[in-house]
Formats: structure tokens, sequence, C-alpha cells
């Protein structure tokens, strides 16, 4: 379990007692009710007055009922990304009772005594942090000029944008963003982003659609916008109602069935529908199924009630085609939720984590595209079967550095396919890429890659080399995948009277060829025998031809020792060895293997030879070899 941290050393049931016992109002001396709270750049406008909720309001609630969107609208700050997704948070009660711990405590009650203190929690790489805060808020003739609630007398939207903004040093430190970070900070969430020019087909549009849906069954915070080209557009808005620059929660995916009659259940006429919500509230989409739209009157009263439609302009809520919906949003921010618990019905996901850093002098190599890129932290997974994970990245958090002018580094994560028995880090380039990218300032990356069985090595990088900054890796299986960090280049000097290692040999069996004359299916695998070691390479299927393409490096004490390669079939009674191939080591072969980065064909020669019982077809085995004296070359 993440463990909980103050923030800034402030412990809040300690602090809220001292108050209490005193019978004085809590006033944090860590995030002064001031100018410099408000803006670091820019003197704030005049006539701000800080003043507690029981001088803004009669009867002032912490929650008034229970949470829910509407508890947030937009101020005067430019941070419609915080407020969207706070909006999606407050929609489930699982994911808001994380950011509002014994929110029954804050609550103004007779059982309560109140101190003019709050906290809440919010996930910070790995680890939640506990944000206390006094309840002194800016407003401008006695109305809050940030976030608030559309209720005058509930306060915990208004508390909570000010712990967020006493994370990061200010309110002016929230404005601009993205909702993903937002999301992820509240949850623990897995941030990804979707690049909506990358689904223009209706092949592609009807996949994401799926996605959509399956992230919105399953719990997903999501928000939209449309991305504004110049200053200018930011936050203008467009004949259709929908504003530029500014962030809108996914309140809802559905499939819409059409139509009022019992037939048309039958015959299933649907289209896709998305929910949005404006935090603005009042300026929505104008165009086909917005509120009051003739659309609506083919839909039954019954799906409308299922939908919980409400058709109120004023609400920042409503609905769209999805296929209007591509046409003018951009992008799309999701945070899923993964299940990580072991009892329940739904799929569980096992996670591993690594906190890490890029730093000098060898660990901070940037991109692939650097000649020091493998001067980077180095992880490796094991693959028992075919699947699909999930790969999350995450830098430090730059928003709290913005007075400072600090933006987040362009970062990313490349994957390769290791050597069988790797133990050490990777030297070079040569071994086979799964996976690149994406390269991206935002705070976190997010990829779905599908794996075969196989060992892999995962490197997060920024794109630039000397780039110093702290990261989160995570990845999300549904097996054991044995991740651990390479930190060792090579194995140790020997000591005493052993012998030294003297060079390292990486042999890559990349495929076989005419190993059977038939066309049924075989199983077939290989052993690599060097000086006394071998290892095995797993069998796979297929008639004429093999890929295995793994690779396995020895580090040697008599490197002039050949190798032998050997093909086997996998057979239930017993199994049969294909023949061999002996891959010659001494030194005169060395400079060949020094620079070999492509396969050679190698004839297979069979152990039954000398009797003449055996298959004279020619067999092949396509092999790469390297060697080389310095043992953290390869």
């Amino acid at each position: 379990m993440p463990k909980l941290i103050p923030f800034a050393e402030q412990k809040f049931h300690k602090l809220r007692n001292e108050c209490r016992k005193k019978s004085i109002l809590f006033t944090d001396p860590k995030f002064p009710a001031n100018n410099s709270a408000i803006f670091f750049s820019r003197s704030p406008p005049s006539g701000i007055i800080w003043k507690r909720p029981g001088d803004i309001a009669e009867d002032p609630k912490f929650f008034l009922d229970s949470a829910s969107a509407e508890d947030f609208a937009q101020g005067s700050l430019g941070n419609c990304w915080f407020v969207a997704a706070c909006a999606s948070v407050a929609e489930n009660p699982d994911l808001w009772k994380k950011v509002v711990p014994d929110y029954e405590e804050q609550e103004w009650s007779p059982k309560n005594k109140y101190a003019g203190i709050f906290h809440f929690k919010f996930w910070q790489m790995g680890d939640w942090v506990d944000v206390v805060v006094d309840d002194l808020l800016p407003t401008i003739n006695g109305k809050l000029i940030f976030a608030h609630s559309t209720s005058k007398n509930e306060f915990w939207s208004a508390l909570l944008e000010k712990a967020y903004a006493k994370l990061f040093g200010s309110y002016e430190a929230l404005t601009g963003g993205k909702s993903r970070d937002a999301m992820v900070d509240m949850t623990g969430g897995v941030g990804e982003s979707v690049r909506l020019s990358e689904y223009r087909s209706q092949e592609k549009k009807a996949e994401l659609f799926k996605s959509l849906l399956y992230a919105y069954e399953n719990k997903a915070l999501m928000s939209a916008s449309i991305m504004a080209v110049t200053q200018r557009e930011r936050e203008a808005q467009n004949e259709e109602g929908l504003v530029k620059g500014h962030a809108y929660s996914i309140t809802a995916v559905k499939k819409l069935i059409i139509g009022t009659s019992l037939l048309a259940y039958f015959k299933r006429e649907k289209v896709y529908m998305v929910r949005c919500r404006n935090p603005w509230g009042g300026v929505e989409w104008k165009g086909a199924w917005s509120d009051g739209s003739p659309e609506w009157q083919n839909v039954s009263e019954s799906t409308k009630k299922e939908l919980g439609l409400t058709l109120d302009h004023n609400d920042g809520e409503f609905w769209m085609a999805f296929d209007d919906f591509c046409q003018f949003y951009t992008d799309i921010d999701i945070c899923h939720i993964v299940n990580t618990k072991r009892l329940t019905w739904k799929m569980t996901w096992k996670e591993f984590i690594y906190k890490g850093e890029w730093k000098p002098p060898n660990r901070w190599g940037g991109c692939g595209n650097n000649e020091n890129f493998l001067d980077n932290p180095q992880y490796l997974f094991c693959i028992h079967d075919t699947q699909e994970l999930l790969l999350s990245l995450e830098q430090s958090e730059k928003r709290s550095s913005k007075k400072k002018g600090k933006e987040n580094d362009v970062i990313g994560f490349t994957v390769f396919r290791a050597g069988i028995n790797q133990k050490y880090r990777i030297h070079n380039k040569l071994y086979d890429r799964i996976h690149s990218g994406p390269f991206s300032n935002a705070r976190g990356v997010f990829a779905r890659v599908a794996f075969k069985k196989g060992v892999y090595c995962i490197i997060p990088s920024t794109f630039e080399s000397k780039i110093r900054g702290e990261f989160i890796l995570r990845i999300y299986a549904t097996s054991n995948i044995k991740l651990r960090e390479l930190i060792k280049d090579g194995p140790k000097a020997t000591r005493f009277f052993r012998a030294p290692y003297l060079a390292a040999t990486a042999v890559n069996i990349f495929r076989g060829e005419q190993l059977f004359t038939d066309t049924s299916q075989h199983k077939v695998y290989c052993i690599i025998r060097c000086e006394k070691k071998k290892q095995k390479i797993p069998s796979v299927k297929g008639s004429e031809e093999f890929n295995w393409n793994t690779r396995a490096t020895f580090f040697r004490k008599k490197p002039e020792e050949d190798v032998k390669v050997e093909a086997w079939e996998k057979r239930f009674f017993g199994d049969r060895c294909l023949g061999y191939v002996t891959l010659p080591m001494a030194r005169a072969n060395w400079s060949k293997y020094k620079s070999m980065n492509t396969s050679t064909r190698y004839v297979v020669q069979n152990k039954d030879e000398k009797s003449g019982n055996y298959d004279k077809n020619p067999q092949y085995l396509w092999i790469i070899v390297q060697q080389s004296e310095a043992l953290d070359t390869l």
C-alpha cells in the first residue's frame, strides 16, 4: 500500500486538536491568505477579501446532500482542466472518498467542533500526500472568485481547489493543464491521452467508441477538449456552442436505441452517443441531440429516463452523437481505474512499480536518437504467455516550479526483446526493438503493447540527453512478470586463482528452414552449448519455417572454444535431435563477429550422417553471432 505523507510536515489531526484545545480557528502559516497565494507573476485584482465560509453563507456545509458534478463550477481561474476532473471524480463515491478522507468528521455539525481546518489527499509519484488547509477563501463582493458549488452554502469544492493550489504553491500554478493529470492525482489511476485525428475512418471510430464504452463501464474518468491553435482562440466559442482550449468532462458513453415503439427496440436501431459537461455551466452544444433538439422526439420516455435526461439548458451538460464528437473535439484524456483487487468478478491486473531517476554520470542518456541512449535506467521483465500490458511512465510534477519557468520534459520509453538469460544491462542497440514512444511533454505517457512469450527490457528516457529528473514506471499485467532493474554492466572480476572472463559471446537463434520434408506442424526448440553451460531456446510451432529470434549471452573463460547449437523436435514420447551447427570461435573469426548485425545461414549437421540414416535434404539455421573482448559491450 502507498504510504501517506503529510504535506509540509503538517499533520491534520494534531493541528486540529491543538486548535480545539485553544478554542481558535486554524490559520495556515504554510499557505498564508495573501496575494502570493493567488498569483506569482502579477498582482491579483483589487477588492479581494479572504473570508471563512461562515462569513460567506448562512449555515455553511462541507457537503450538501452528496457529492456530484454540480458541486463544481469554474471561477475566474483558467483551470477548467482541474474543474472538469473534479466533476468526474465527484460522480464516483469510491473515488472522491479517496481525496476527501474522513469527510463526515470534516462536516459542520454539532458533533464536530469546528476549527477552520480541513485536509485532502492527492497521489504524487506513487505516494498519497495529505494536504492541510485553513478555510479562508478569496472573495470579491462576498462571492467566491474561484471554483465553487452551484449551491451557495456548499464549500468542499472550493476547499479542495485551495488544497490543490497549496500543493503547487499558488492558485496561478493551476492555470493551464491536462485533465488526465488532475484525475491521476485524485485517484492514483493510470492516465492516457488520445488524439482524435488518429481515428478518422469509420472503422477506427468504431474501435475508439468500443474502447471509450469499455472505459466508461469500468469506471474510468474521461474529459475532452478542442485544441486552440492561437492564444486568441483560447476559450473562444464556435458557432456550435463549443469552446476551444477548454476541458469538458465526459459523463456518459452510451449506445442509444432510436424509436419510441417496441418494434424499434427489436430492430436495434442505435446511435453512438457521448454526454459532456462544461464546467462553466450554461454554454452548451447547439447541434444535433443538444438540449431540446428534435432528435429527442425519436427516443422513448423510458429511454430518456434511463439516461437521466433533463434537457436543462443552463447546467452545462449535453449529449452529442459520437460522429459529431469526433468531428469537433481534438483530444480525450482518460484516467483508467485499474482493478488490482484479488477477490473480484472483474478482470484483475497485477501492478509492478519502480521509482527511478535520470541523473549523472551515466543514467541520463536521452532517447534512441542519442549516442548515449543506453545510459538510462533499464528494467527487465518476463512474459510467460501472450498478453497485452499497460505501460505508464510519469515524470515528477513541474507545476510547483512554474514561477521559475520550468516546464515538463519530453519523456517516453523504448522496449527491446532482451536475451533469454539476460542478467546485465544492455550495451548495444542491436537488440530487437518491440516498441518506442510515445515521446511527449505531457506529465505522463501511456501505451498498450501486445507481447509474446519472452524476456524484455524497457528503457524510460527523456528525449534530450543530460536532463535530470525523477520518474515512476508502472506496468500492469495479468500475471507475474518479475520486473527488476538492471544495474550491473557485467560479471564481477574473478578472484584468487580462478580463471578470468576474457570475452562475451552473444548467440541469436533467428530462424530455422527446411527442418522437415512434410508440411505437418512440429514443435522445435534449440539448445546452445557454450563451454560447460547450456541454454534452451523455447520451442516454436511450424512446418517449413521456425521463427525464434531469441538471444543468449555467455561470458567466456575459453573464448576460442567452439559453440554448438542443437535443434530438437519436441515429441510426446521422447524428443529427437534433428542436428547441430558448430559456430567456429577461433580468434581468426572474432573480427567478423564484432561487426555482425545480420543473420548468417548455417547448414545443420545431422548426428546420424555416418550411418547414412538421416534426411539428406539440406536443413538450415539462421544465426547472428557477436563476440567482444569487452564484457560490457553486448
